[in-house]
C-alpha cells in the first residue's frame, strides 16, 4: 500500500494517497453561508427597510433577472451597489431591485468571487 504524510502542519501521520488529511485532521465539511450573518442585520430588521421592501415588491412584483413573479416565488431585494454600512445607499430605492432567491444566490456568489 502506498502512503503519504498528512497535509496538516507538523502532523507526520501516514495516510492513503487519495486523502489529504489523517482522520484526526480531516476538516469538517462546511456549507457555504450556513452560519453567515450580516454585519448590518439591524438595518434589515428596521421598520424603514420593511416599508421600502414592501413598496418595491408592490411596484415591481417580478424578478429583475429571470422574470418570475412574486406569486410563483418569494422575492428578495438586492442592492445593486453593496451598501456596506452606507445607510443612505442602503435605503436608496434606486439601488434596490427585486430578485428571486435563485438569481440572488448567483449574483451574490459572483460578487463574493470578485472581492477575492
Amino acid at each position: 500500500m502506498r502512503a503519504k504524510i498528512c497535509c496538516y502542519p507538523s502532523c507526520n501521520s501516514l495516510i492513503k494517497t487519495d486523502k489529504r488529511y489523517c482522520d484526526k485532521h480531516t476538516p469538517d465539511k462546511k456549507v457555504p453561508f450556513e452560519n453567515a450573518t450580516r454585519s448590518n442585520e439591524t438595518l434589515y430588521n428596521s421598520s424603514q427597510w420593511r416599508s421600502l421592501r414592501k413598496k418595491i415588491l408592490k411596484e415591481h412584483p417580478y424578478c429583475y433577472k429571470c422574470g418570475i413573479s412574486i406569486k410563483e416565488a418569494e422575492l428578495d431585494i438586492h442592492h445593486i451597489v453593496p451598501a456596506r454600512g452606507n445607510i443612505d445607499l442602503f435605503y436608496d430605492e434606486s439601488n434596490c431591485i427585486p430578485i428571486c432567491k435563485s438569481c440572488h444566490r448567483i449574483i451574490t456568489a459572483k460578487e463574493i468571487k470578485n472581492r477575492l
